[in-house]
């Protein structure tokens, strides 16, 4: 048998939802949800306003402990654990909201993001061996070639908060690149963009996943969704409604009546 009559390998899965559910009081936020993110793709999760999108993001990255349910990264459960522990196992995210140090320069906010990598804390920084030395300068040179990846080399020491929103935007999808992630959760990185700047959102997450990384996205710009995604979980009312391929998605009648309303043409 040739090469080419090979069968490709089927895709290991990096993270697996199973059954979660998590509640505020009398709102049930999440329902006994569950799917799976295979390694190298790009999974999309969209819903309606008040889906339980977001919850599902924050239990996903360790903000939230479900009440019931588990999330397994690469095998092992991780829910219950605190933020600062996934992020060093491989999970980043951005937020809905920008969530920058405004006052400090661009170079600043990837070296943020970079510290999770580093092994220098405050007795090292105030020693000043060797070491530390190397590392800050293997640090710099990786935020550097991290700002060149996103389009902002050559604002690397203006203050973020002096940036366009949406090149903010991309900074912030910078930094959380900053700490080397397996698994990159975005939360409608394209909200406030315009059309140009969504193109080359687009082109930046297709990027990022050819470095091997797996992106989960929540998104409203069904566009940009249906463009770049390898599957889609459509989340209602706290549950799982489909999950699919984006034309299963786009031909799906519950998921044109809940989260688009009964016309077709709404989808691109």
């Amino acid at each position: 048998m040739s090469v080419l009559d090979e069968k490709p390998l089927p895709l290991q899965t990096l993270l697996r939802v199973d059954s979660v559910s998590m509640s505020f009081g009398g709102i049930q936020a999440l329902n006994e949800v569950s799917f799976d993110v295979k390694a190298g793709t790009i999974h999309s999760v969209i819903g309606p306003n008040g889906a339980g999108k977001t919850t599902l993001f924050n239990v996903i990255t360790g903000a939230y402990v479900p009440d019931r349910g588990r999330i397994l990264y690469e095998e092992q459960e991780v829910q219950g654990r605190k933020v600062h522990e996934l992020v060093r196992q491989g999970i980043a995210r951005t937020f809905q909201n920008v969530e920058l140090f405004g006052s400090m320069s661009v170079l600043e906010n990837i070296l943020v993001g970079r510290h999770v990598r580093t092994r220098c804390g405050f007795l090292g920084a105030m020693g000043r061996w060797s070491w530390v030395k190397k590392e800050e300068v293997e640090a710099k040179r990786r935020a550097l070639e991290l700002l060149e990846f996103v389009g902002l080399v050559d604002f690397a020491h203006h203050r973020s908060e002096d940036l366009p929103f949406g090149w903010q935007r991309f900074l912030e999808i910078g930094r959380a690149l900053g700490a080397d992630p397996r698994l990159l959760l975005l939360d409608e990185p394209a909200s406030g963009l315009n059309a140009v700047e969504t193109q080359r959102l687009g082109d930046l997450l297709e990027r990022i996943r050819g470095q091997g990384i797996t992106l989960l996205l929540v998104e409203h710009d069904m566009s940009l969704t249906m463009g770049i995604s390898d599957l889609i979980v459509v989340l209602h009312q706290g549950r799982k409604l489909a999950e699919g391929t984006p034309k299963e998605i786009q031909s799906n009648d519950e998921v044109i009546a809940a989260y688009l309303g009964s016309d077709r043409e709404s989808f691109p």
